[in-house]
């Protein structure tokens, strides 16, 4: 997740509030506890799905919530980091905001994800950080 390097030099001095906001297309929330609460297919506007903690948002939304666990990791533990989900008609993508609020200050971040063609419930900057970061790790220099 961009940023998670500098939520994790945040929580050197101390994180107040991390919160992680996931909007995706409906679609992406097939398979899920969403699908048995909504019909996905009928949503006309922004449905929350989950509001609560990463660890509960990673129990029960494995396939959806990798990017609240990459924060959780990086910043307050997943017990202090608090998501919500949602399903939008209108995210034409999948949407990541996250909001730290700490003694350094403050900052944002949002990312608007393609998702990958064959996998809406991941996005395609998801599977090219995995590819970046072999290939840092291989780099004589790593940045």
């Amino acid at each position: 997740m961009a940023g998670a390097d500098a939520l994790a030099a945040a929580r050197i001095g101390g994180l107040d509030r991390v919160v992680y906001t996931s909007r995706k297309p409906p679609a992406a929330w097939r398979g899920t506890p969403a699908e048995a609460a909504h019909d996905l297919d009928a949503l006309a506007r922004p449905t929350v799905l989950f509001e609560g903690a990463a660890d509960e948002a990673a129990r029960l939304y494995p396939q959806n919530a990798n990017v609240a666990a990459t924060i959780a990791l990086a910043g307050a533990g997943f017990d202090r980091t608090e998501v919500k989900l949602v399903a939008d008609p209108g995210a034409g993508g999948n949407i990541h905001d996250v909001r730290v609020e700490g003694m350094f200050g403050a900052f944002d971040i949002v990312v608007r994800g393609r998702p990958l063609p064959d996998n809406p419930k991941t996005s395609t900057l998801a599977a090219h950080s995995v590819v970046a970061e072999i290939l840092r790790r291989a780099a004589p220099v790593e940045i």
